[in-house]
């Protein structure tokens, strides 16, 4: 209170209004937070800055720096994403096919358990000619399995084909 007093203010008066300057200049450096990702992923696309970031970014900068934030490769060495956030750089197109290479391989293995199960049902029969229509039954089973997953193979050697 005798602080208040001293200062010429009366205890129940507000506040002064905070200086226009500073509450620009903090929204400045907010927006220029807010686009600062944006613009360098933007930048690195090759894509126009919005003119919100641009004016933003030079108004953060020092006066002495501000002809390094004029240079177009600056800003996109500066707020480039390093890690798993940044953008391709160059296409890696031989390992989508190399991938699905892998992946047909799986469907040859189909192909030999198809034929393993008919090996396996001429066996049963010839063992126990009783069986045969439970054999019969059970290796229409299997082969309706071995399908499925020859299918569900072939999808995914098409998603990791055309993935990139």
């Amino acid at each position: 209170a005798q602080a208040v007093a001293r200062a010429g203010l009366h205890p129940t008066t507000p506040p002064p209004p905070p200086q226009p300057r500073k509450a620009m200049s903090l929204l400045r450096a907010a927006c220029a937070a807010r686009w600062a990702p944006q613009a360098g992923l933007r930048a690195a696309v090759g894509l126009p800055l919005p003119a919100a970031s641009s004016r933003g970014l030079t108004a953060l900068a020092a006066p002495g720096r501000r002809s390094d934030l004029d240079k177009p490769q600056a800003v996109v060495r500066q707020l480039t994403p390093l890690g798993l956030g940044e953008p391709l750089g160059k296409r890696n197109a031989g390992v989508s096919v190399l991938g699905c290479a892998i992946a047909m391989v799986a469907v040859g293995g189909c192909a030999q358990g198809i034929g393993q199960l008919f090996a396996a049902l001429v066996v049963g029969m010839a063992r126990n000619p009783s069986m045969k229509e439970d054999l019969f039954t059970y290796t229409l089973i299997g082969m309706g399995f071995l399908e499925f997953l020859a299918i569900v193979v072939i999808l995914i050697a098409g998603l990791l084909l055309y993935s990139e």
